[in-house]
């Protein structure tokens, strides 16, 4: 044996060897990886995906508290339209009306061959001179591609499509505009050129009062220069017979079932971004469900409230922003011949409305705002009272900080 092949077989048996104790070596395995939360830029901001699903999340919200007071007593009362729970007007007394509310907002959505799938749940409670309840459901519904179902905003004043076609004025307030929450069934189309649609079947009565729903729907276009648009509604369950009034005799004005019709326009000003016109004529034929209302005076002391909205309403309001963090707006109100409440009886009585708002945002998802807001309605014109009765005017007013998330 040479000293070639020595050094030959020396060095297979070192190879051997080292790979009988790497094969013998005790491997540790690496730890799985951990699935963070994912963000979801397909909805906007705030969504994130839910661990283990393809379906985005979103917890949106607020608090606020807020400061009011008003000119209201027992002879004389008034409540704006929009979220009356809570506005001050309808409280009665003197001092501060201090109200909170805690808002939270889970939206989950996800796509489908047939559009988006969507599920809203809003949480919310609110305490203050008038309300003091526990945390309920405030909304709740379905929504695939344009199809809606569910309790929410009736599409008479928010469809959820539109723009400037929904609420009132530029306000929280919003001045009168028939405010309510329903359930429903809807469909909202949005079109080339900024067309939009919406028409929906909704239950005010929530008592299976027969097979016929209550319906609006709507029409319109909105572009960078404003929008135009036009709703019709129909009250099913609407019956103009008059109740007694304060002991005198009834009276009769039969209907089946109500109409009511919007139209209404938003210029937008071209030099002020955020600044705009707005200006909404409504209709109705009776103190229905969807006339959007008016100031509703509470009468001596029976507290008789005899007045519900008016048969014509024009809604002027005009928004502007000042920089991105203050905007002040101004509107005013005007109803011709109020109908006796919950009929389709005229009294003859006019009324009219007017607001200040003012909006500053100092930082980020903080916001102030203060809002000011007078009625005043036409003398009394009630079979009780032949003689007339003229209230005074009455004026309201909150200051409120909201923290939004």
């Amino acid at each position: 044996m040479n000293i070639k092949s020595l050094l030959l077989g020396s060095a297979a048996v070192l190879v051997a060897a080292t790979g009988a104790k790497a094969a013998d070596a005790i491997v540790i395995p690496e730890p799985e990886p951990v699935e963070y939360v994912r963000v979801c830029d397909a909805y906007g901001a705030g969504f994130f995906y839910i661990p283990g699903t393809e379906t985005c999340l979103q917890i949106s919200g607020y608090v606020w508290y807020q400061i009011g007071a008003n000119g209201y007593d027992e002879d004389s009362s008034a409540i704006t339209g929009g979220d009356t729970t809570g506005y001050i007007g309808g409280s009665t007394g003197d001092g501060w009306l201090k109200s909170t509310r805690a808002r939270v907002n889970f939206d989950a959505r996800s796509d489908t061959e047939w559009g988006t799938l969507r599920a809203f749940i809003r949480l919310q409670a609110t305490w203050g001179t008038q309300v003091d309840g526990p945390v309920s459901v405030d909304q709740g519904f379905i929504q695939l591609g344009g199809l809606m179902m569910g309790y929410s905003e009736s599409f008479w004043a928010n469809s959820g499509n539109g723009g400037p076609s929904n609420w009132g004025s530029h306000s929280w307030g919003g001045m009168y505009y028939g405010y309510q929450q329903r359930h429903l069934v809807g469909y909202r189309f949005n079109g080339s050129n900024g067309f939009f649609a919406a028409v929906s079947l909704e239950d005010d009565t929530l008592s299976g009062e027969g097979y016929m729903p209550d319906v609006v729907g709507k029409i319109g276009v909105s572009q960078g220069w404003g929008a135009v648009w036009a709703k019709v509604a129909y009250d099913e369950s609407f019956d103009g017979s008059v109740p007694t009034l304060g002991g005198a005799a009834a009276l009769f004005g039969l209907n089946d079932g109500g109409w009511a019709v919007q139209l209404g326009t938003q210029i937008n000003v071209p030099s002020a971004p955020g600044s705009s016109l707005r200006v909404i004529g409504y209709w109705a034929d009776g103190a229905h469900a969807y006339n959007v209302g008016s100031p509703s005076v509470i009468f001596g002391p029976t507290s008789e409230s005899y007045y519900g909205g008016a048969e014509w309403s024009i809604l002027a309001s005009y928004n502007h922003q000042f920089t991105p963090t203050l905007g002040a707006s101004v509107a005013f109100q005007w109803f011709n011949d109020l109908y006796y409440a919950t009929t389709d009886a005229s009294s003859g009585v006019d009324a009219w409305g007017a607001e200040l708002s003012v909006v500053w945002v100092p930082v980020e998802n903080f916001e102030i705002r203060t809002e000011l807001h007078y009625d005043d309605v036409g003398t009394f014109n009630v079979p009780a009272t032949p003689a007339g009765f003229d209230p005074d005017g009455t004026v309201s007013g909150f200051l409120r900080f909201t923290r939004y998330f």
